[in-house]
């Protein structure tokens, strides 16, 4: 494990800290289970106060992506599929629950009695119509993000025939009512792995009901993104801008490994407009994380039309894909109960 603490950034060291080891952790360059150094060693190495390796490990362990484990030492965690612990529902009556939910949201949209009829007719005398999909939910941040997302892992699993529905913390927070019924049908819960243990509070304090598993994503820059800024001329001035500032340090890092950093690039945070419109007099082009999206909106007006604008993307990675192929299998190869098979 190889930290960089950037002391010339207008951001804590212990910020930097929390942002690169969550991005380690969510990238997969620190895998499940691995033994991080222990709060007096990574202190040494990186030259800092033991409390601020103290902090950042027990905010990371409060995400849930780390653990300390008693006399053994400190871990990333565990991300196999996790359960929310809650009692198991009757399966005949949840089942009579969905498709009277879908049958009220077909007369919502003013579909006939008959209609609906004839619809579940076709759905019952079909196979391939009734069981052409399994039904995921991926929530996250930020729309457009995540519809990008889905779209990977639907393209990408095609082959299983899954189905992605994004939504939003705030979506679901302000529609638990719209959005129950959707989980309803879902099989798996998808969320970046840095924001499990959030959607776990989330759900467990708010009006909508899930039992079923959670499943944490990984993400790597997309090749999009990767080859726009590798196409940049070498002594470009480049603006960046984040969203949130513990990620600024690794932004950086994955920056200069791709496009090599001649001029030291101008860095603002996406709230500070007065940083940001100062900046358009000084740089060529803008480099900006997901999450800052209206604010480069905001700032196009002072910007050239010919000023490079990238979107600092990611995808979801090989690992995770594989991650949700074995859930699938897994789930494939549970037996049925000689109840459910009649």
């Amino acid at each position: 494990m190889t930290l960089q603490i950037n002391r010339d950034l207008a951001i804590p060291i212990y910020t930097q800290i929390v942002g690169q080891l969550q991005f380690d952790i969510v990238s997969g360059r620190l895998p499940s289970s691995m033994q991080l150094p222990s709060i007096r060693e990574l202190a040494v190495e990186l030259g800092v106060a033991p409390m601020t390796i103290s902090q950042a490990y027990q905010e990371l362990r409060q995400l849930g992506l780390i653990e300390m484990r008693h006399g053994s030492g400190t871990y990333v965690a565990d991300f196999d599929v996790a359960h929310i612990d809650g009692v198991t529902p009757n399966r005949q009556l949840q089942l009579r629950r969905i498709l009277q939910r879908s049958i009220d949201d077909a007369l919502q949209q003013r579909f006939g009695e008959d209609e609906i009829k004839q619809g579940f007719l076709t759905l019952l005398t079909s196979a391939d119509g009734l069981f052409t999909s399994r039904r995921f939910v991926l929530l996250g941040l930020f729309p457009s993000a995540l519809r990008v997302y889905a779209d990977d892992i639907e393209r990408e699993l095609a082959a299983e025939r899954v189905v992605v529905e994004p939504i939003t913390f705030d979506e679901l927070i302000a529609r638990p009512d719209l959005y129950q019924p959707r989980l309803d049908l879902a099989e798996v819960l998808l969320t970046p792995l840095h924001q499990v243990q959030a959607t776990r509070e989330l759900l467990q304090g708010s009006r909508v009901a899930w039992s079923g598993p959670i499943l944490g994503l990984t993400f790597v820059l997309r090749p999009s993104a990767e080859q726009a800024i590798r196409a940049l001329p070498p002594d470009v001035a480049i603006g960046i801008v984040s969203r949130f500032p513990e990620f600024v340090n690794t932004m950086l890092q994955v920056i200069a490994t791709i496009h090599p950093l001649l001029r030291e690039p101008v860095i603002c945070l996406s709230e500070n407009v007065a940083c940001m419109q100062k900046m358009c007099d000084q740089i060529e082009a803008v480099i900006f994380a997901t999450g800052a999206n209206e604010a480069i909106a905001a700032l196009s007006p002072h910007i050239p039309a010919t000023m490079p604008l990238i979107e600092y993307l990611h995808r979801p990675d090989e690992t995770t894909l594989q991650r949700i192929r074995q859930w699938l299998r897994a789930e494939a190869s549970v037996p049925t109960s000689s109840n459910e098979t009649m």
